[in-house]
């Protein structure tokens, strides 16, 4: 007893370790992780689980076979691979469940094993998921853009922060107020971290005439940010690449940056 008792427990303690892990990688992680689990499963499953499958089973397995084959035969190997990965995943699950069911020693341990450190990844991966998209982003701020590109400080500053946390791929939002002399626009821009270590950007912007600021939405998805650099002290970064086109009229999505035109102060009121 005492050692199942010691088994359980560091088997116990690896599965945290291994949610904890999961959970912090995300999903690129899951994923690879799920297809070298389910490489070691899939043989092991098989190989013991067809000790329980009795004829009918075999001739249906065989019949899906030859569907498989004939879907080769006349929409080509790219559906029929779809077909076959779909028969090998029903195939493995019946059989893991008969192997845990039915089975006895090595075999039946190592599929529950695997199955419980999968169903761990899974659970750790969804919390990740749900967890980041609950959590609220930090933010960096406000920041303004006024006719010619005119700013200030403290919106560089914003906008510097936004641009070093893209850097890194730390998600931030900022949120940048864009004046025209016909036009009102407010972008959101949010830095989204990817599977591959890297990040791309959104920017959710309502905009419209100084009458009705708010009269239009629209949202665009971008890989890149560029460098732009415009008349004598602006500096500007500009959202590049993005996955819908900028709509006629609406302005840019310009974020400032670093060295700026100061936006004119009111002029005092004679008195």
């Amino acid at each position: 007893m005492r050692g199942r008792l010691q088994y359980l427990t560091v088997f116990g303690l690896v599965l945290v370790a291994w949610a904890a892990l999961c959970f912090w990688a995300g999903l690129g992680f899951a994923l690879v992780a799920s297809l070298l689990l389910v490489a070691v499963l899939v043989p092991v499953a098989l190989v013991a689980g067809h000790r329980f499958v009795n004829r009918w089973y075999v001739l249906m397995e065989i019949a899906a076979l030859v569907i498989a084959v004939v879907v080769a035969a006349v929409t080509g190997f790219e559906i029929a691979g779809i077909v076959f990965g779909v028969l090998l995943g029903a195939d493995t699950l019946v059989c893991s469940a008969l192997v845990l069911m039915q089975g006895r020693g090595a075999f039946r341990n190592v599929t529950r094993n695997l199955v419980v450190i999968l169903a761990t990844l899974g659970l750790a991966t969804g919390a990740s998921a749900l967890t980041a998209a609950l959590v609220p982003v930090p933010s960096c701020g406000t920041a303004s853009v006024g006719i010619g590109g005119a700013t200030s400080a403290a919106s560089a500053g914003a906008a510097q922060c936004f641009v070093t946390s893209a850097e890194a791929c730390i998600p931030k939002t900022l949120t940048v107020a864009d004046a025209s002399v016909d036009e009102l626009a407010t972008h959101r821009f949010r830095i989204v971290p990817d599977s591959d270590a890297r990040c791309h950007f959104t920017d959710a912007v309502q905009y419209g005439p100084p009458a009705a600021p708010s009269q239009h939405t629209v949202t665009y998805t971008c890989p890149a940010l560029t460098d732009l650099v415009g008349a004598p002290g602006e500096q500007q970064i500009e959202l590049t690449q993005c996955s819908s086109g900028i709509v006629a009229g609406l302005a840019a999505p310009i974020i400032p940056l670093n060295e700026y035109q100061p936006l004119p102060t009111p002029t005092p009121s004679p008195g």
